[in-house]
Formats: structure tokens, C-alpha cells, sequence
């Protein structure tokens, strides 16, 4: 071997290094990008991040969208169930989305729902569309002087991301279970 072939292997794979510890970099810097996630870090030894996608496009000739969800995780995560959050990507008409609210009957905090009206008519015809990302934190190894209740007060916050923004006239008592996908969404294009 001479030596041009042996600086340019070393070249490669100071590269390759460089590409990796980048994309790691990255992958962390990109978790690090999301403030509830960072808040909880600072609680939490360990957080598991899964979502669920929820995309209805309801014209006038289409039935409303009425459900109630349960999502699972499967396999279980070590932690337990700390926070949802829902992130809203498009929403447009009749449309509310969250846990149901006291004036319709008790909640479950593990349930939570949305509703897409149809509206319009004949001659004008409207679409109403709900698009979001449910995100769900599960939290594993609190920190010593953490906050024991971080949790329940992120999980209270009076926002529609933190779920109470159901604001429709009825809610559906029939609960679809679904899984949950591991992990951050892909970005929405």
C-alpha cells in the first residue's frame, strides 16, 4: 500500500465518522427541538414517544365523524402514561378534537375524541377537514427535587393542545381502540 491509498482510506473514514456523529447530533438535536419533551427531561430520567395520526376529510355528501379513541401501545413502554398532546396540522369548518368535556358526561383520561361535521349545501358545498398528530409522553425514572406533578399540570393546562378544546354538541360512547405508532411523526408535507 502506498501512502496516497492509505491517506485517502483515512480520509473515508474520517468522513463516515463525520456523517454519523452528525445524523446522531441531529437525531438529538431534533428531540431536543420539542419544548414538552425538554420539560420532561429535566423531571424524567427516561421518555418514550409515541403518536397517532388522525386525518378526516368530511364533504357534504359524506357521514359526520363521530369517535371516541383508546390507543394502545403494544409493545408496552417500561414508563407510564404522562402526557398527551395534540398538534393540530390543519383544521378547517365544523371540528373540535380533545377529551370530552364535563357538560357531556364523565371523562376517562385515557379516551379522547373528535368530530367532523359535514356542512354546506347542495348548490354550496363545504368541506370540513381535521388533520393532527396525537402525541403521547410516557416518562420512566423521575429525577431526585423533580416536580411529582408535572404530569397532571401539563396534562390540566386549559389549551386545546392539551386536550380540552371539544368543543361539539355530542360525543360518541362507542370507543375505538387503536394502536399506537412508535415514535415522532414523519414531518407534514
Amino acid at each position: 500500500m502506498n501512502i496516497q491509498s492509505i491517506f485517502s482510506s483515512a480520509l473515508k473514514s474520517a468522513a463516515l465518522a463525520g456523517l454519523i456523529a452528525t445524523a446522531a447530533t441531529g437525531a438529538r438535536a431534533e428531540e431536543a427541538r420539542d419544548p414538552d419533551e425538554a420539560q420532561l427531561l429535566q423531571s424524567f430520567e427516561k421518555i418514550d414517544v409515541w403518536h397517532f395520526p388522525v386525518d378526516y376529510n368530511v364533504g357534504y355528501n359524506n357521514q359526520d365523524v363521530v369517535t371516541t379513541r383508546e390507543l394502545v401501545a403494544q409493545p408496552a413502554p417500561t414508563g407510564k402514561l404522562c402526557y398527551i398532546r395534540f398538534d393540530l396540522i390543519q383544521g378547517e369548518g365544523d371540528f373540535a378534537y380533545g377529551f370530552k368535556p364535563p357538560q357531556l358526561g364523565a371523562a376517562n383520561p385515557t379516551q379522547w375524541g373528535v368530530y367532523v361535521h359535514k356542512r354546506g349545501t347542495v348548490l354550496n358545498q363545504q368541506r370540513s377537514v381535521l388533520k393532527m398528530n396525537v402525541i403521547y409522553f410516557y416518562v420512566d425514572g423521575p429525577k431526585p427535587g423533580a416536580d411529582p406533578d408535572i404530569c397532571a399540570k401539563k396534562q390540566a393546562e386549559p389549551t386545546p393542545q392539551a386536550g380540552h378544546g371539544y368543543t361539539a354538541p355530542e360525543w360518541s360512547d362507542l370507543i375505538v381502540r387503536a394502536r399506537l405508532v412508535r415514535g415522532w411523526p414523519q414531518p407534514a408535507r
